[in-house]
């Protein structure tokens, strides 16, 4: 983790084309190495250059330059969900440091951002398609460039379908883990908003329990653990051949475009137990489903700019042969096969899968987590006294609330408290 931190926060310096992935890289790595300021420093800088880049899209992608242009010679503009984490975790930061009112705010940011998802994939990205299907109107229709469009959707990217759950690109954990600590910092309004917002999307026990507790509060104090498991989804490069129906005939055009690709597990289950519970851990976030069903939405922009990009370049190899030679359209020939490449980059910091699990605290009891039997954490819970006292470690107070965070590797786990 020590090596990943250097390596990440030195290419973040070098590297400006992929800047906003090695300062999501780094703010990961001090975060999980508990140096949380520089954990937020390096998030602040990634969340800099995604909103530069968000306020300039609609104006860039309109142009012709862009089109034409691979996209990956030029800087890494991010993902919603990229965004929304490292608010997320931004805020976990500002929690382990003692500091209610920083969490807050990225709490706050984290749940703007999703609220404000949905308008950008409406509103920008519709724009951005309509620029584009300008600039090759002359030689294949908008309706034409649609209807190519959905039928390379339906053919090769129909996996997606499979993520109804994630359409308005909502992170069920940042709105449970806002909701528990807004109920539990005096704004229990607000905390069962989220809360609920959370149980809509996933329907879990754990969420809807919670709804009980907090609608009539009693005494009783709990626990929850959230735990993170696996590497999350990437991206591929895969190609098609398209038959592009030009004024002066049909042209075969190869498009390079990219795939999802499945993440991975460390482990495939967790589980609780203590002298008088023993439960499962629920799936809280099929993060996989999250980028999916963002990438989705990114596809009608990403196919339509590949497809004009594709029609401008065959425009130019042609005009190149009628008045340049052979030597100019050999020349736009390399050029056009030189920046069919798709654009493959994303984070690969976040996980796969987050789960949750809440346990009624009993005082003087022993509590351990397993992942298919095998035991990755224990830990007890003690009656606290009013005033501050030292607590042994992997000790916690059984009658106030903990909310503890465990970030689970193939071979190690790293624990956190946050509340």
């Amino acid at each position: 983790m020590q090596d990943a931190y250097a390596f990440s926060k030195k290419r973040g310096k070098k590297d400006h084309k992929n800047a906003l992935l090695w300062h999501l890289d780094n703010g990961m790595s001090a975060l999980m190495l508990g140096h949380y300021k520089q954990s937020i420093q390096a998030f602040n800088a990634a969340e800099a250059r995604f909103d530069r880049h968000r306020n300039l899209f609609g104006k860039s992608m309109g142009d012709l330059g862009a089109i034409l242009i691979n996209d990956n010679v030029k800087s890494y503009t991010g993902s919603v969900y990229e965004s929304v984490f490292l608010n997320y975790y931004k805020a976990m930061d500002y929690l382990l440091l003692g500091d209610i009112n920083g969490a807050r705010v990225e709490f706050n940011r984290a749940n703007d951002r999703q609220r404000r998802a949905k308008e950008f994939y409406h509103k920008e990205i519709k724009k951005a398609i309509s620029k584009m299907q300008e600039k090759g109107s002359s030689k294949l229709s908008a309706q034409d460039s649609a209807a190519q469009v959905n039928a390379i959707l339906a053919q090769d990217y129909s996996n997606l379908d499979h993520f109804q759950a994630y359409s308005d690109l909502i992170n069920p954990a940042v709105s449970y883990l806002s909701g528990l600590f807004y109920a539990l910092n005096n704004d229990r309004s607000k905390g069962m908003d989220y809360i609920k917002e959370a149980y809509g999307i996933t329907h879990s026990i754990t969420t809807g329990e919670d709804l009980l507790f907090f609608a009539n509060p009693t005494k009783e104090k709990f626990t929850w653990i959230f735990i993170e498991d696996g590497k999350q989804a990437t991206k591929q490069e895969f190609k098609i051949d398209l038959p592009l129906p030009l004024p002066n005939g049909v042209y075969d055009a190869s498009l390079a475009l990219p795939q999802f690709l499945d993440g991975s597990d460390f482990h495939n289950s967790f589980s609780i137990t203590t002298p008088r519970q023993n439960k499962d851990f629920e799936e809280l976030v099929y993060v996989d489903g999250l980028i999916a069903s963002e990438f989705k939405k990114q596809l009608p922009y990403i196919l339509t700019r590949a497809i004009t990009s594709t029609i401008l370049k065959l425009g130019i190899e042609a005009l190149s042969n009628n008045y340049l030679g052979v030597m100019g359209g050999l020349v736009s020939s390399l050029f056009a096969m030189a920046s069919a490449s798709a654009d493959i980059r994303n984070s690969v910091t976040f996980p796969r899968k987050i789960y949750i699990a809440r346990i009624l605290n009993t005082p003087n009891e022993q509590v351990s987590i397993q992942s298919e039997g095998q035991p990755i954490y224990s830990f007890s819970l003690q009656q606290c006294p009013a005033h501050n006292m030292l607590l042994l470690p992997d000790t916690y107070c059984s009658n106030k609330h903990n909310i503890l965070y465990i970030r689970s590797f193939e071979y190690t786990n790293i624990v956190k408290v946050l509340w």
